[in-house]
């Protein structure tokens, strides 16, 4: 079998994240950012000089976009702000309209004409950073862009590794909670959802957590617990696997040059003493050199103006 990584796993930044997550490559720049959900912390690494440093925020951050006017997306625990990361501002977008349930966003992406793509879910971490156990599976995904919003039910456990295959036609949706990976029908002008199937469900992998596809369709998924990447077929079949040095890898995106970088976050979130001696690199960021590129990361279309849109 022709091996799809052409250099070793290396630590490229031991950031020592507590829940790192949704690295997002920006090749205008040469930047790579990425999250630290419980502290609320968004990471910006300039590759050529090396320089690591964040941008707080109150509350979690659960997810990260570029914008169409070289911005920052940034989803909260239940709201969604643009960012400007020369002046810090920050404008809102959309808040989740308040209900009985404790809901919060999560892991979201951007479709080629520009529309936020992200899962909703019952809010699993507490005020004071630890986890609370998911009871109902109420998570549905919800498209946001400038002027609108509207949510496909879904009834996702954990919703984790939004992404589409390379022709647009197929959003790739994992459910932490049960462990699948689902493929929907995706149609880019309506926009809508169908024929929701089971993909693949690798029960001896670990959990299905952030994921990005190469060109030639191939799902790369990070597997939390089990330490690893797998490279999956866009029928389902398990390519092949990556051991990452850590025990919780949380996501991965291309990047550099020629996107043939994959960049890999992880956590230490919940880990023993033990764990993380074993484990030590656990929480900081991953590079991968591999044989097939991946695709730039859409951005969030500014097509108005947007304030006090969804309040």
């Amino acid at each position: 079998m022709t091996s799809f990584v052409s250099g070793a796993v290396t630590l490229a930044i031991d950031c020592r994240n507590e829940l790192g997550e949704m690295p997002l490559w920006d090749g205008l720049r040469g930047m790579l950012y990425w999250i630290d959900v419980t502290p609320g912390r968004v990471f910006h690494w300039k590759v050529a000089t090396r320089a690591v440093g964040f941008w707080q925020f109150d509350g979690l951050v659960t997810g990260l976009n570029h914008t169409s006017d070289g911005k920052l997306l940034v989803n909260r625990k239940s709201d969604i702000l643009c960012f400007d990361p020369h002046t810090q501002a920050t404008q809102p977008l959309f808040a989740l309209p308040a209900s009985g349930e404790d809901l919060r966003f999560n892991d979201g992406r951007c479709d080629a004409r520009g529309r936020l793509w992200v899962g909703t879910m019952q809010n699993n971490i507490g005020p004071d950073g630890a986890s609370v156990p998911i009871r109902e599976y109420v998570g549905d995904i919800r498209m946001v862009d400038a002027i609108a919003t509207q949510a496909f039910a879904a009834r996702l456990g954990c919703p984790n590794g939004m992404c589409w295959s390379p022709d647009g036609t197929t959003l790739y949706v994992a459910d932490s909670c049960d462990g699948g990976i689902y493929a929907y029908g995706f149609d880019l002008a309506t926009p809508s959802l169908s024929d929701r199937h089971l993909l693949c469900r690798l029960s001896d992998l670990g959990i299905p957590d952030g994921a990005a596809v190469d060109r030639d369709g191939f799902i790369w998924n990070a597997r939390w617990g089990a330490g690893a990447l797998a490279r999956i077929s866009p029928d389902g079949r398990l390519d092949r696997v990556v051991r990452v040095p850590a025990l919780q890898p949380t996501g991965c995106c291309f990047g550099g040059e020629d996107l043939r970088t994959l960049y890999v976050t992880s956590a230490r979130f919940g880990l023993t003493a033990e764990q993380l001696a074993a484990s030590p690199s656990s929480g900081g960021v991953f590079s991968i050199r591999v044989e097939v590129a991946g695709l730039e990361p859409a951005r969030f279309a500014l097509r108005e103006s947007h304030e006090n849109h969804g309040h």
